[in-house]
């Protein structure tokens, strides 16, 4: 991470039995420290990547009660850990049952541990639930999926580009350095046999450059020549409508389902009113969409 950080932690005073009372190492808000240097120096990873990191962390654990989704869990249940009551605002439990122990459902016991109630809050199956979500991602990730085929295409393309006058750039340099290496190779007095020598030697040196130089420009020249044919482009541009299809392939996992959806999705608040779960959709950008699901 190249950051410069300075002042994360803060000293507290406190009186305790009429003694004072020092605590060292309480963390303070990101907004709040002393020093804060991005780019600072170069690092492993960018400031993004560990900001993203530390929200996957956190995400991840597991024992922050009702704050934090958790972690991945097994189970047949797509939207476990993202579901919340809209009664008692507790996470929803996941319960499988069946013969085979693959049939979920969400439930919460919000009620029985608040009100010691003898029932919960809600409880439903998931199926319909799961399907209706996961079609409502799909229909908005697929315009997404075209776009991103399209940026792909388009960064390839720059990325050749900038890559390509970069090397002209510096062959536009080693051929400077040779030509001045012959200039005083040139001036030099024959006679003087260890400076003509050495001079000699750098001029060979940046001519070997520019032939690399240039080696370089006519590789990449051939790599973008066949970099992509229209054909290529058109399998591209049909890879981004193909989302639903991967999403139901038989290869593809519950696993890989549910990172899709915990990377779109922030929560999914519930509520039971008579045959119908009402489903309110909160999305990672936060945009919010209502579905209406019928109970089995």
């Amino acid at each position: 991470m190249p950051v410069l950080t300075f002042g994360r932690t803060e000293t507290r005073v406190r009186i305790e039995a009429g003694r004072k009372c020092i605590v060292r190492g309480h963390r303070r808000p990101q907004d709040h420290w002393q020093v804060l240097i991005q780019d600072h120096h170069e690092g492993y990873i960018d400031w993004h990547t560990y900001e993203h990191n530390q929200r996957v962390i956190a995400d991840n654990t597991n024992m922050r009660g009702d704050m934090a989704r958790g972690a991945l869990r097994r189970g047949e249940a797509l939207l476990a850990g993202l579901l919340r009551c809209a009664h008692c605002g507790r996470k929803l439990h996941v319960a499988y049952s069946g013969r085979n122990g693959n049939t979920a459902r969400y439930h919460c016991r919000g009620a029985a541990i608040n009100h010691g109630m003898e029932h919960g809050c809600i409880s439903f199956g998931a199926l319909r639930v799961d399907e209706s979500v996961s079609r409502e991602v799909l229909s908005l990730l697929r315009p997404l999926g075209v776009q991103a085929a399209v940026r792909a295409i388009e960064q390839r393309a720059d990325d050749g580009h900038i890559k390509r006058r970069q090397l002209e750039l510096a062959l536009e340099q080693s051929r400077f350095e040779a030509a001045r290496a012959q200039r005083q190779f040139d001036a030099v007095d024959p006679g003087n046999r260890l400076v003509a020598a050495e001079l000699e030697r750098r001029w060979n040196e940046r001519l070997a450059e520019v032939a690399r130089r240039e080696a370089g420009i006519e590789a990449l020249q051939s790599h973008a020549d066949s970099s992509l044919t229209p054909r290529q482009r058109e399998e591209l541009m049909a890879l981004g409508t193909d989302l639903p299809r991967v999403w139901s392939h038989p290869s593809a996992s519950n696993e890989v389902r549910k990172r899709i959806l915990r990377c779109v999705l922030k929560e999914i608040v519930a509520r039971v009113v008579e045959t119908h779960i009402e489903l309110v959709i909160h999305w990672q950008g936060g945009d919010h969409t209502e579905l209406s699901v019928m109970k089995n």
